[in-house]
């Protein structure tokens, strides 16, 4: 367990039903404490091949149904994202230490 983590564990993790409001909750604190964008995450895509990538963009939106990021629908993103709809996020709130 790492003693510095905000919330503590026990606290992160009350609520592993709903990965959406444990989401909501560390994405609050973020914004509280995050100084430097606490809405950039890196997403990671693959294309038809499994060939991955992965780059930074804004987080614009998120509720139960999931997340909202803008992106050109004709980038290598778009593209890799139509041809393989699988793709992964990680947010990196160090301030946190998440």
């Amino acid at each position: 367990m790492n003693q510095k983590n905000s919330l503590g564990l026990n606290k992160c993790f009350l609520d592993l039903d709903n990965p959406f409001e444990l989401f909501q909750n560390w994405f609050e604190e973020a914004k509280k404490k995050e100084i430097n964008d606490p809405n950039a995450l890196a997403l990671g895509t693959a294309n038809k091949e499994g060939i991955p990538s992965v780059r930074m963009v804004l987080l614009k939106g998120h509720d139960e149904n999931g997340f909202v990021f803008y992106t050109n629908l004709n980038s290598q993103k778009g593209n890799e994202i139509k041809e393989n709809p699988n793709a992964s996020m990680c947010f990196h709130w160090k301030s946190l230490l998440r």
